[in-house]
């Protein structure tokens, strides 16, 4: 690695994820049963794929290794973008394509541009228009024919414990948002530096990707509680752990 690219933080968690680098967040090293569909996908397709909010490159890596024609990652983070540029074998060099910019709002592509496109742990940070705005950025992108992979946090973590009945409460008071909580920071214990955790955060279920797929024209394919077969305890509960989902554009 040369010198002007920034050091990539250890895994920490028994190899359970890495910190982001301004440590307000987290790439996951496990492989949940949606993410592995897109990367058995990548490998069928052979197409040009995006991946929103790469972290550092894992599965990036893993969908060139799987077949895919080309790869666009995109990151808020400039370092973290030079940090994927690093890792990703030479081999594939000519088929990752780096793109800078925040998104929804400051990334941009021509209509139907992709065959697939991956989406991790980043729902649960928006609220409801961030989502719906991202979801018809999503349909828009893709070519017909082309599906989306979305993977986001379910409250029915061991360390999200004390939200679940504020989750089930808003469920049966049938708010749209069921899984938005004010104060996650309240819940979170010392040693996982809960001042690193948003303030709010937005618990995605298998009703609601479903409810908005649907909203912004997907068919969906899949969408269910998953669990995490990860290493980070506090992450585990009962199986329903990721909240996950594939839509298909017609």
């Amino acid at each position: 690695m040369s010198n002007d690219v920034p050091r990539m933080p250890d895994p920490v968690e028994n190899n359970s994820f890495i910190p982001t680098l301004d440590r307000q967040g987290a790439i996951w090293l496990y492989i949940d049963a949606i993410t592995q569909a897109y990367l058995d996908f990548a490998g069928q397709t052979k197409g040009t794929l995006l991946e929103v909010a790469a972290g550092y490159g894992h599965i990036v890596i893993k969908a060139l290794e799987a077949g895919a024609g080309k790869v666009f990652a995109n990151e808020i983070d400039a370092d973290q973008l030079a940090i994927i540029k690093s890792r990703t074998p030479a081999e594939y060099s000519d088929k990752l394509v780096c793109c800078l910019g925040q998104f929804p709002e400051h990334l941009e592509f021509s209509d139907a541009s992709f065959d697939g496109i991956y989406n991790a742990r980043l729902f649960h940070f928006f609220d409801g228009d961030r989502i719906r705005t991202s979801l018809t950025k999503f349909y828009r992108w893709l070519k017909p024919g082309g599906r989306v992979f979305l993977v986001n946090d379910a409250v029915y973590r061991t360390i999200f414990k004390p939200l679940i009945p504020v989750y089930e409460k808003q469920i049966a008071a049938a708010d749209e948002w069921p899984g938005f909580i004010a104060d996650v920071g309240a819940c979170i214990p010392e040693y996982l530096h809960p001042e690193t955790f948003p303030k709010t955060m937005n618990f995605m279920d298998p009703t609601v990707l479903t409810r908005e797929l649907n909203r912004a024209g997907f068919k969906v394919v899949m969408a269910g509680f998953y669990p995490y077969t990860g290493n980070f305890a506090p992450g585990r509960l009962d199986g329903r752990e990721i909240a996950a989902a594939i839509g298909l554009k017609e």
